[in-house]
């Protein structure tokens, strides 16, 4: 990230500073640059303060026979905002209310109100008008619980320094608890919960993990690298927020009302879609899990699974099983 401003690089630690108590030293200023790719030289940094010194209060104190350096908090004062922009920030606080259950989520509630408060009284008065006029309906949020927010530290922290973690974790889907090493790549939001991705060493595989379904956590010293573009790799063969072991040829007939939905609403589930007199043929190469039977029962009678087998032949075993419950 060599093609940092000046600027940016000065915001960045004029943040730093300000949202410290204990202060950092320069040393500590710069392994915090590098971790996001700015390599600069310690006379940059001095410079860098010195700047800052010029505009905001910074300040320096004696630590351990270290000096650390500190900042008052610093705000944005009378921001004006266009009429987009009025939009684009109702609709940033619409959405990011839905996910006030998340500590980064109530941060930044409370970061959009600090801006909205910082706005000319005309631009507030125009924004509490948009509270009437538009209404953002964020679908499939569900209120995080019981989550152990060490844990979720913990976490940041191995992500951070490349460090495994073993953990115990308990599956939903098959209703066990294991024991396994994790490497844990990236934290990721899913549906208002917590999600850890990375490679699992007892699967040999990628995972995903909901962090509130970790039983217990630990840091190891063991270091893992991180594989190039594996996210984008990962989400080829993963469907909604399961990923399977099996990968499969995942072919389904939609007719009806079904056809027209997945046509509309979930064509980007499809590697391939294609239509004829039929109906609306689907096909994705996909790691099978208990997501996509319950997906494709939830289209009735609508969709027929062309392939895999073993799906369709659940798909029967389900249907056969209501039958007898109404019978």
């Amino acid at each position: 990230m060599s093609d940092v401003s000046q600027v940016e690089r000065q915001l960045y630690i004029l943040s730093m500073l300000s949202e410290s108590r204990r202060g950092f030293t320069i040393e500590e200023i710069l392994n915090n640059l590098r971790k996001i790719g700015v390599d600069v030289s310690r006379k940059t940094i001095e410079r860098d303060i010195d700047y800052i010194t010029k505009n905001f209060f910074v300040y320096e104190e004696e630590k351990n026979g270290k000096t650390v350096y500190l900042a008052n908090k610093y705000s944005v004062q009378h921001v004006a905002f266009s009429i987009s922009e009025l939009y684009s920030l109702h609709f940033a606080r619409e959405v990011i209310s839905s996910y006030r259950g998340l500590d980064v989520g109530a941060t930044a509630a409370k970061i959009i109100e600090r801006i909205i408060a910082s706005a000319p009284r005309i631009n507030k008065a125009y924004l509490n008008t948009l509270n009437n006029l538009i209404k953002v309906n964020v679908s499939g949020i569900n209120l995080e619980c019981e989550l152990n927010s060490e844990y979720l530290e913990l976490l940041k922290e191995a992500i951070e320094e490349s460090k495994c973690v073993q953990l115990e974790y308990y599956s939903f889907n098959n209703d066990e608890m294991t024991e396994r090493v994790f490497e844990p790549y990236l934290l990721e939001i899913y549906e208002g919960c917590w999600h850890v991705v990375g490679h699992c060493r007892l699967r040999k595989n990628f995972r995903d993990f909901r962090v509130s379904r970790i039983k217990s956590l630990n840091l190891t010293n063991e270091c893992f690298i991180r594989p190039k573009n594996f996210y984008e790799k990962y989400k080829k063969n993963r469907f909604d927020k399961l990923s399977g072991e099996e990968k499969v040829n995942l072919r389904l007939l939609f007719t009806g009302q079904a056809a027209r939905f997945i046509e509309e609403y979930e064509y980007s589930k499809a590697d391939l879609l294609k239509r004829d007199v039929d109906g609306l043929f689907f096909e994705r190469t996909v790691a099978m899990t208990p997501e996509i039977l319950k997906w494709v029962l939830s289209f009735g009678a609508e969709v027929k699974v062309l392939e895999p087998a073993t799906l369709r032949d659940e798909v029967m075993g389900q249907i056969k099983k209501m039958g007898e419950m109404y019978d």
